[in-house]
């Protein structure tokens, strides 16, 4: 590979990250709007903030979704973990 080719490739791939990038963040504030819902069902059922039982369902699920992938199983945890950490910042505003 030329410079020229490697400075159109690197061009490209960041252009996709940040197509990426902007997916991703329409998907954060989209999955954060639920929250209203969420806890005003919560409330309804008489159910706490913190639910251990549906962290353990997301952290099984992630777990076997990038079980054989190139990627580091934490760190995945970490970012959902985060989303988790937000949404549950946007429920406490609405009890």
């Amino acid at each position: 590979m030329n410079k020229d080719e490697a400075q159109h490739l690197l061009n490209k791939s960041r252009e996709k990250i940040d197509e990426l990038d902007d997916k991703i963040l329409e998907l954060i504030l989209e999955r954060t709007s639920l929250a209203e819902d969420i806890i005003t069902s919560k409330k309804a059922l008489n159910k706490e903030l913190f639910d251990s039982s549906r962290e353990n369902i997301i952290h099984n699920k992630i777990k076997n979704a990038v079980a054989d992938k190139q990627i580091n199983t934490d760190k995945v945890l970490q970012i959902f973990d985060l989303l988790a950490s937000i949404n549950k910042e946007e429920q406490e505003k609405y009890l």
